[in-house]
């Protein structure tokens, strides 16, 4: 008999064993700390990042267009500091204005890489709580930015093409130095966030390095080519987002419209990320 009830009871110990492993299988609740502070699936990151890109054509665009600097195309910027020591272009304030763009981008880049290693040291998309957070901040600097711009607490071009005289007084007005921190931290964070998430093939920022990597890709004519594809995506996604930067600058909605428009998709973008993101599967 004892035998017996040995028997009986190693016979009934796996049931009791997998139902614990489903238990703890079991799907997190949304709001649940594993589910929050749980990695996400690292291969629906580029979607976002692609996303950045045609953000990156509508702000780059509108900076441009009104001042004469761009927030993350920091080539560009590079160019008119050197240019600047010359006097060129007509612009008082180009050296201030490029030097302040570069130096918040390099900030929110060297701050986004080094937060992101105490944070969430296993990888950015090991804690969907930081991966959004990351994503939150983008929108809202941008948000500052085109709030700024709504209250006509910086000098813009609102509408259509203004005279030579107006122009001048627009960039060479100093005032406009406070709406590139936010706007080229983002930028820095941006890019940041493309390495961080491992897709280089995706530096949303530029499109020189993409030009070429794309016409140096020996598959790139063949039928199946996802890096191809993020790529040629990517480029089609910035110039779009410049060309309907260009008419919104024309419109009566102006400079305010671009950047409302893009900070809506930032935090569209993050929104996503915290509540429709799939998480890891083990």
């Amino acid at each position: 008999m004892p035998q017996e009830a040995k028997a009986t009871a190693d016979d009934t110990s796996p049931p009791r064993k997998a139902s614990s492993e489903a238990l703890d299988v079991k799907k997190p609740g949304f709001f649940s700390t594993r589910r929050i502070l749980g990695p996400v699936d690292k291969e629906f990151g580029d979607y976002a990042l692609l996303v950045h890109s045609f953000v990156t054509g509508l702000v780059d665009a509108a900076s441009f267009a009104n001042w004469g600097v761009f927030v993350g195309m920091q080539t560009g910027n590079t160019v008119i500091l050197g240019l600047s020591t010359a006097g060129l272009p007509d612009n008082p304030h180009a050296w201030t204005t490029t030097l302040v763009s570069l130096a918040s981008f390099l900030a929110g880049a060297f701050l986004t890489f080094r937060s992101t290693s105490l944070v969430s040291p296993k990888g950015v998309t090991s804690n969907r709580l930081w991966l959004s957070t990351i994503f939150f901040i983008q929108a809202a600097l941008i948000i500052i930015s085109a709030a700024l711009v709504s209250a006509d607490l910086v000098p813009h071009n609102r509408t259509g093409y203004p005279d030579d005289e107006h122009k001048r007084g627009v960039i060479g007005n100093i005032l406009i130095v406070s709406l590139f921190p936010p706007l080229g931290f983002q930028s820095g964070m941006q890019i940041a966030t493309s390495r961080l998430l491992g897709y280089n093939e995706l530096p949303v920022n530029v499109l020189t390095s993409t030009y070429c990597d794309l016409m140096g890709d020996a598959k790139l004519f063949a039928l199946h080519n996802v890096k191809r594809n993020r790529r040629a995506i990517a480029v089609v996604l910035l110039f779009v987002g410049a060309i309907i930067s260009g008419w919104l600058l024309r419109s009566s909605g102006g400079l305010q419209s671009v950047l409302w428009l893009a900070a809506g998709i930032k935090l569209l973008v993050a929104v996503f990320t915290f509540t429709l993101h799939p998480a890891k599967m083990d």
